[in-house]
């Protein structure tokens, strides 16, 4: 039988031939340049998160006309994203000679009187969208409603357009970046708010809500 191989004895190792204070310093360097380092990774991911946001701010804005750039006569209310980034529309209310109007109908009514609104019937007609809110991406705009001028209806938009014009539009709405930044615009006043929040009685919407009609039949 082999003899057993003994392993040679492990001697400790020797102190450091540094003096004691460069051995502190040296691990106070280390510390130092390491607390550095992770500050410098936080500072640069702060920029970079503020500059992301600042590439995707939205800037909306509204646009009231009763003219087109090719000379058409139309009347027109629509939101323009004047920004470098998405902007999530949430709620929007117009308001027509200081009140409140809540859909195409109420909007011509309110601007040339009930009888002349009566009279104009379905002349006035008008394209829209429908939607209670938008996603309108970057120079982009989104129509809310417009009602063109025809031979037709000519007496009656010209009514109107001079209402509208007479009284005065004016938007209310509020709208959100992708970061969930939302700000409130009421007339020229634009100011940072922390959520939008909807009045379903103000909303505006070109088409009334349908009313969902009760079944003549009995309910079992």
């Amino acid at each position: 039988m082999a003899p057993d191989i003994l392993e040679p004895p492990h001697h400790p190792h020797g102190r450091s031939n540094l003096p004691r204070w460069l051995e502190w310093t040296t691990a106070l360097s280390a510390l130092v340049i390491s607390i550095c380092s992770i500050g410098i990774a936080v500072y640069n991911a702060r920029i970079e998160s503020r500059l992301l946001k600042a590439n995707s701010y939205p800037y909306l804005v509204s646009g009231v006309s009763d003219a087109t750039p090719d000379g058409s006569e139309r009347i027109s209310i629509e939101l323009l994203n004047n920004g470098v980034g998405p902007a999530d529309e949430r709620s929007l209310k117009i308001k027509l000679g200081g009140r409140y109007v809540t859909d195409v109908k109420d909007f011509v009514r309110t601007a040339m009187g009930a009888a002349e609104a009566e009279k104009a019937g379905d002349l006035l007609v008008d394209l829209h969208d429908n939607e209670p809110t938008r996603f309108i991406a970057a120079k982009d705009r989104a129509m809310v409603f417009r009602i063109d001028m025809t031979p037709q209806n000519a007496r009656y938009w010209e009514l109107l357009d001079a209402g509208m014009n007479a009284k005065g539009v004016s938007l209310e709405y509020c709208y959100c970046s992708v970061f969930e930044e939302c700000w409130a615009v009421q007339g020229e006043v634009r100011k940072p708010v922390k959520a939008c929040v909807r009045d379903p009685r103000l909303e505006f919407r070109p088409k009334p809500k349908s009313r969902s009609v009760a079944s003549p039949l009995p309910q079992g």
